[in-house]
């Protein structure tokens, strides 16, 4: 087909050293743009030649808005960008910021543990932090993956700049463990406190006195809840086996119970309740049931 002819307009004006511009498009001759999708958009602004008479006048305040936070799609999209890490090691490095309560949520959030221990390494131990040193050994790794000579005389040639790198790296650490350690402990100490504000849920079905908590098994790393009770009340509830579990916004719209949201590598958070006796948590196990018993026919 013919090529197709857009027409685009600029008009500038210019009052008391201020310029404003407007800037339109027509689209003169569709041809080919008739039968195959387009970006292009018609905005149609009207010619001015001569003097003109300005009908009315907008002032507008606004202010400079932050830039989005990172997801973890985008967060891995930036450490590829800036060369840290490896398409293998990148998600793995996200999941353990999450696990390490470093990070939260799924648009990105420093906790006040992470903030903490960024501005600790910082003060004492900047090195660690430096994004060159991790970005010149990703290089180094590199050159010696791609080398076709002279790999070992490579190979301790990196091997000293790394033992170099991690010998600075203890010295700064004894010479400093005592403030590092006091420093992280406070952190640590003023987070599990947050966290645990974060983690309350409702009033625990049972006692009906103490709160439902969000809790964690280092024993068995799996999550579950349970009321804050313990031991004079026992009442838990099981949570899916893989995932970081948080506090969703809203409640559930059948019993009223506070949703969950669980957060797992390489998938979309689920929004789910947690409440067992809740009229969606029996539709989705019948479901589940009848995939299975179906699957099992077919096989």
């Amino acid at each position: 087909m013919e090529d197709a002819i857009v027409e685009n307009k600029n008009i500038k004006a210019v009052c008391e050293g201020l310029t404003f511009n407007a800037k339109g498009s027509e689209i003169k001759k569709s041809s080919w743009l008739s039968i195959y999708p387009s970006t292009t958009k018609e905005k149609k602004i009207k010619d001015i030649n001569g003097d003109k008479e300005v009908e009315k006048i907008k002032f507008e305040e606004k202010e400079t808005q932050p830039p989005k936070r990172f997801s973890p799609a985008s967060i891995i999209s930036e450490l590829e960008k800036r060369n840290l890490g490896t398409k293998a090691t990148r998600s793995s490095i996200l999941e353990t910021l999450y696990n390490r309560d470093y990070i939260k949520d799924t648009s990105i959030k420093a906790t006040p543990l992470g903030i903490s221990m960024i501005d600790t390494l910082e003060k004492y131990s900047p090195i660690i932090t430096s994004s060159e040193l991790t970005r010149a050994f990703e290089r180094e790794m590199d050159s010696l993956r791609g080398a076709e000579k002279d790999f070992e005389i490579l190979e301790k040639s990196i091997l000293k700049k790394a033992q170099s790198s991690i010998t600075k790296i203890a010295q700064q650490f004894k010479d400093q463990e005592e403030n590092i350690g006091k420093e992280l402990l406070r952190a640590n100490n003023l987070f599990r406190e947050n966290q645990r504000e974060e983690n309350k849920l409702n009033i625990c079905p049972k006692c009906k006195k103490n709160s439902l908590e969000i809790k964690y098994s280092r024993k068995t790393k799996r999550y579950f809840i349970a009321c804050d009770g313990y031991p004079d009340c026992k009442n838990t509830f099981s949570l899916p086996p893989r995932g970081i579990m948080k506090k969703a916004k809203g409640n559930c719209e059948k019993c009223g119970f506070p949703r969950i949201m669980a957060i797992t590598r390489g998938r979309r958070p689920w929004i789910f309740c947690f409440n067992s006796e809740c009229e969606t948590n029996k539709e989705r196990i019948e479901e589940y049931r009848r995939k299975k018993e179906l699957e099992n026919d077919n096989s």
